[in-house]
């Protein structure tokens, strides 16, 4: 663990590009968690890559990626510590207190007191826009519509400073906006103040028009606020007409 840096927890985790962002500017990852197993190699191999980096010894992961050895052999490179910090599992009601134990046996073992960020957003498959439009009624009986609940339960248990939650903008109206208003309650519910914008990766230099819901949550009273961000168009994509 890097000392003196913010600590976050990313859930959802996906193959990590949001715990990426994070770990550029200096952020330990505490855990990622993630029931896919492909994408959970890719966050480990990330880990790999920050653990190597930071000893100077990034010559083994690029031998990786040339095929020089084998996924077993980087992972040989880097103790368990590193390894472990990706959970692989389902959240679910039935799984969330075993992840709870793993999470705090994380931070008791690596002695971290707090959870600065807490980061991540549920599957976006049961808001999206594209799957309402092809199976309106499956998509509104879909159980991911209530893991923000467990995304909540993790926001009550370590009680982050700040929370980042991302998902496609069809969340605004999933369930004529009862999805919504439930995930706003609840967020709020749980102690923090929330602020939400549409935001584009085009606008941050990226090569593709991404369009995302951002909530960013603070405790209340701490006195943060939600960002400003300067506007990078890239060179190299059209601006919109």
């Amino acid at each position: 663990m890097k000392r003196n840096s913010l600590n976050f927890i990313d859930l959802f985790a996906g193959a990590g590009g949001l715990s990426e962002g994070f770990m550029q500017t200096g952020f330990n990852p505490i855990a990622h968690v993630e029931m896919n197993s492909y994408a959970a190699e890719t966050l480990k191999t990330r880990a790999c890559y920050y653990y190597l980096k930071k000893l100077r010894r990034l010559n083994i992961y690029f031998d990786y990626l040339r095929g020089n050895i084998t996924r077993e052999q980087l992972y040989g490179q880097v103790p368990n510590d590193v390894l472990k910090t990706v959970i692989n599992k389902e959240m679910s009601d039935r799984t969330i207190y075993d992840i709870f134990e793993e999470v705090d046996a994380i931070m008791y073992e690596d002695r971290i007191e707090n959870v600065d960020v807490i980061i991540g957003g549920p599957p976006c498959q049961a808001y999206s826009l594209v799957g309402r439009a092809q199976d309106a009624e499956r998509m509104a009986a879909d159980p991911r519509n209530e893991l923000y609940k467990l995304y909540a339960r993790f926001l009550s248990r370590y009680n982050p400073k700040m929370f980042v939650f991302e998902n496609v903008p069809g969340i605004l109206t999933a369930r004529g906006g009862e999805a919504w208003r439930n995930l706003t309650k609840y967020l709020k519910r749980v102690g923090y103040e929330i602020e939400y914008r549409e935001l584009d990766s085009s606008t941050f230099g990226v090569l593709q028009k991404r369009r995302r819901i951002i909530i960013i949550g603070w405790r209340k009273e701490s006195g943060l606020r939600y960002p400003e961000f300067r506007n990078i168009q890239s060179p190299f994509l059209p601006l919109s007409g």
